[in-house]
């Protein structure tokens, strides 16, 4: 697979990475599936492995864990931090070590910054907890993700140098408060390297999965995650990574014509006011927090 590199951290990985969010019981993949599935993502080739503190209750790191245990010289593992409290996000990194069987983790993200509130208190909890589990080894860097509104991650790189970024760049994130648009070119000039996901949009893109990846993939990232619950979804995200061809523009055209009856709140529910009723699509607020970074 064609390599990139993952911004100021100076190290590089394939286009394709793992994200571990399927591997688990409530998306059919028992314990001996998921390692069998994280096993050979590695033996094709994967290094880069996303998780995250609350995924299914921790199924999700124990899962990578049992890998990581055998293969940690192998793997670069992120996780995230829901909490945005000082003592609360330091329990969450202990658990998050606990499980991973690991003394590290390559990256720690500040998970899911969906709103300006929701980033002002991150910056004054666990931020701090980040840089100070940076200072002593336990974090190698520090990162943040979103999936909502770009604009309040392009505040956060205002605010603090992060390393990395996970952002949502699925083809139809296109249409609405892009990150494509309008976070890649700002994290670009500020050295921070960009990790994509929600390529198939929760299964909205199936039906063009093979388009859907390709169309991330010929965006500006430095890799992408893609989650899946069997070998055989593996096997063709790899199908689509090791064969890769960019899209062009009459490409990508023809594909957004095709896709644009899909973006609706109900098929987009990260970017709906709600996402547990998805009906209503957000509207922006502006900052409100000090700039510490610019």
């Amino acid at each position: 697979m064609e390599e990139r590199i993952l911004g100021k951290t100076g190290q590089s990985f394939p286009i394709l990475s793992f994200g571990a969010q399927r591997i688990v019981d409530e998306e059919g993949c028992n314990e001996s599936q998921a390692v069998e599935i994280l096993n050979t993502a590695i033996d094709r080739g994967i290094r880069y492995f996303d998780t995250a503190w609350m995924y299914s209750a921790g199924q999700s790191e124990q899962r990578v864990g049992l890998v990581a245990k055998h293969r940690r010289k192998e793997m670069w593992i992120a996780t995230k931090v829901w909490a945005t409290g000082r003592e609360e996000a330091r329990q969450q990194l202990s658990d998050s070590l606990e499980r991973l069987q690991t003394g590290y983790v390559d990256e720690w993200r500040l998970h899911n910054l969906f709103s300006f509130e929701r980033l002002d208190a991150m910056m004054d909890g666990a931020l701090q907890v980040a840089i100070e589990a940076k200072e002593e080894g336990l974090v190698r860097n520090i990162s943040i993700s979103g999936h909502t509104d770009p604009q309040v991650l392009v505040e956060a790189l205002r605010r603090y140098p992060f390393d990395t970024a996970l952002v949502a760049v699925s083809a139809l994130d296109h249409f609405l408060f892009s990150f494509a648009e309008e976070f890649l070119p700002v994290a670009a000039s500020k050295g921070v390297g960009v990790i994509g996901m929600k390529i198939f949009a929760y299964k909205k893109l199936a039906a063009t999965a093979d388009r859907a990846l390709r169309y991330a993939l010929s965006l500006p990232l430095s890799t992408v995650i893609v989650g899946c619950s069997t070998l055989a979804e593996l096997e063709a995200d790899l199908a689509v990574a090791e064969n890769f061809t960019p899209m062009n523009g009459p490409e990508r055209l023809a594909y957004f014509e095709e896709i644009y009856p899909l973006v609706k709140p109900e098929n987009m529910p990260w970017k709906a006011v709600e996402w547990g009723n998805p009906v209503e699509w957000i509207k922006r607020k502006e900052p409100s927090g000090p700039a510490m970074w610019s």
